[in-house]
């Protein structure tokens, strides 16, 4: 059910609703976000993941209605659920913004935490930061 909330209240808040999306997360959050973006690493507890994390998406997107995540499947044993999910909307340079994620996500004490994120890193770059990424030179 946490998990549900939590991609619920994602949603209303990208689509510019009032909500606190960071009240489903653990104060202990270990949030790991994969690939080569700016905002790619392991986040050490809530404010942490909220400082940096909060105002990303505060200048990155625009809010929308009907943007923000959407899960198509969720499997969940335990405390533990395995996510797919769609993200929708525009980014802040009015680029279309729809990508796939994968989310590992562990609950502790009611709240979230614990997250692997993985996502189209490259479609983030041209999305988001406006940054085509060339492939590299060929190896001989």
């Amino acid at each position: 059910r946490v998990v549900r909330r939590f991609f619920e209240l994602n949603t209303r808040v990208m689509s510019g609703e009032p909500a606190d999306i960071f009240s489903l997360l653990h104060e202990d959050l270990v949030w790991t976000m994969t690939g080569s973006t700016p905002v790619a690493r392991t986040y050490h507890g809530l404010q942490e993941f909220k400082d940096i994390i909060g105002r990303a998406l505060g200048t990155q997107f625009r809010p929308d209605p009907g943007f923000g995540l959407y899960p198509c499947k969720i499997i969940a044993s335990g405390n533990r659920a395995a996510v797919i999910a769609r993200g929708h909307g525009e980014s802040a340079l009015g680029r279309p913004y729809n990508n796939q994620y994968f989310f590992f996500m562990e609950v502790r004490d009611g709240k979230i935490a614990s997250v692997l994120e993985s996502c189209d890193g490259s479609l983030v770059w041209q999305s988001v930061f406006g940054r085509h990424l060339e492939p590299g030179p060929s190896e001989p």
